[in-house]
């Protein structure tokens, strides 16, 4: 009896799935801004479902990304370059020189780690981030004006 209750909690906890949570302004798809870049970070794999990779642009928590889902939001350019983070068992950045008018997507990858998934971050050419966007579901808002 023991081991069955084991089995149905450990199921559970695999398979719930975590939400994506957006904690400044979402962009807006197919914005015609040409002051601001847009920057998409996306997620469309599965594998571990139950894990939310937490997403910085350099020191400000922009949200928390589960499974098949994205984070999307505008930056202003000012000649200075941008650290995006993603961060769980570990920690992976990349580095953006925004230009205005232009979009930035970054695909979170998902790997297998030793307590929790890994993380990792890889930049992705615009047919195929558009893609995949279509296919992911948007962020639940933590922001207010």
């Amino acid at each position: 009896m023991k081991i069955k209750s084991l089995i149905v909690v450990v199921s559970l906890i695999l398979s719930s799935c975590a939400s994506t949570f957006q904690y400044n302004k979402i962009a807006q798809p197919n914005s015609n801004d040409k002051e601001m870049a847009t920057i998409y970070v996306l997620r469309r794999s599965s594998f571990g479902s139950a894990i939310k990779f937490w997403i910085y642009q350099d020191e400000k928590l922009i949200g928390k990304l589960g499974p098949k889902s994205y984070l999307a939001w505008t930056v202003k350019p000012d000649g200075k370059d941008l650290t995006i983070m993603s961060k769980s068992e570990n920690k992976d950045m990349l580095t953006i020189n925004p230009q205005a008018g232009k979009t930035y997507y970054i695909k979170q990858k998902v790997k297998m780690g030793i307590a929790i998934a890994r993380t990792g971050l890889e930049f992705i050419e615009e047919n195929e981030g558009k893609e995949i966007l279509r296919k992911l579901k948007a962020p639940k808002s933590k922001y207010t004006e």
